[in-house]
């Protein structure tokens, strides 16, 4: 496991006026545990083109792999090398509990 990987999820707080803002922020497992630089292997695919909104848009597919630890959240996003990637599908090993296998994809909508 070669790559670093970042691990983030979606906050949320009032800003002085009331207005709620949303951002993403690295995930904490405890006080003392951030997922970030987690080691994990990124092994990505060619990528496609479409058109959306009138638009010509990218996206690329990635299969990322890494160790396994409690609460991983289909929701969160992660980061790699510049690229925001939105976890798609988790799949485990067979006894759960040694990696994760993630579908994932960078583009428009990675994680929104």
């Amino acid at each position: 496991m070669r790559h670093r990987i970042t691990f983030q999820e979606l906050s949320s707080e009032r800003d002085s006026e009331g207005v709620l803002q949303e951002f993403w922020q690295n995930v904490w497992l405890d006080s003392e545990t951030e997922l970030a630089n987690v080691p994990a292997e990124v092994l990505t695919g060619p990528g496609r083109e479409f058109s959306a909104s009138g638009a010509v848009q990218a996206e690329v597919a990635a299969r990322i792999t890494c160790r396994w630890f409690p609460g991983l959240q289909q929701s969160w996003r992660i980061l790699w090398d510049g690229e925001e990637f939105g976890i798609g599908s988790v799949e485990v090993d067979r006894t759960a509990r040694r990696e994760y296998r993630m579908k994932c994809t960078a583009g428009p909508s990675a994680g929104q």
